[in-house]
């Protein structure tokens, strides 16, 4: 299942990269390029819902989709404590988040799918906090309730004229395959 997955997104991105190569060309905004990847990944995960910048989670009470950070590894990422929580006695930094893309059904956390983080190479924003997000996402234990199946971090080349293929960081289970 897992190189089905990736095969299907791989198709997308040659999609993106041949009939869009204007977005990143010209440097446009991600949201711009997450939409239109999420199109084209729609075409290949049609059993699915595709969405960009879900902020839904039918198992946390307040709806929120949240993701928990060790309060330790937050404070090594540079990243202000929004709430905390304390859970089995460790404390967690709770992050209300909209990823880039999800692939997902839409009101049950049992298929979710894949959750992608998108960056522009023009973007000189540290990467360390969405490698983070996306090991949270698929994180299996109980404290982070998403379980992603797969994560996936895609760096686009931007500005330039001629169309490159991107960067992908994979995670599972918590973890950057390598």
């Amino acid at each position: 299942m897992e190189n089905n997955i990736k095969l299907k997104v791989d198709k997308a991105i040659s999609k993106l990269l041949e009939l869009d190569q204007y977005l990143l060309s010209h440097d446009l905004n991600e949201r711009t390029v997450a939409h239109k990847l999420a199109v084209y990944l729609q075409e290949e995960f049609n059993e699915y819902n595709v969405d960009c910048e879900y902020n839904k989670n039918v198992d946390e009470d307040n709806g929120s989709k949240n993701i928990y950070i060790l309060k330790v590894e937050c404070e090594e990422l540079r990243k202000q404590i929004k709430n905390e929580v304390l859970i089995n006695e460790v404390e967690y930094s709770v992050y209300s988040i909209y990823p880039d893309i999800v692939v997902h059904r839409r009101g049950e956390n049992e298929s979710n799918l894949l959750i992608i983080e998108i960056k522009k190479s023009t973007n000189m924003t540290d990467r360390k906090f969405d490698y983070k997000k996306l090991q949270c996402y698929t994180d299996m234990s109980s404290h982070n309730k998403l379980q992603y199946s797969l994560g996936l971090f895609i760096e686009f080349n931007t500005g330039a004229q001629e169309a490159r293929v991107p960067e992908l960081i994979w995670f599972k289970d918590g973890d950057r395959l390598d």
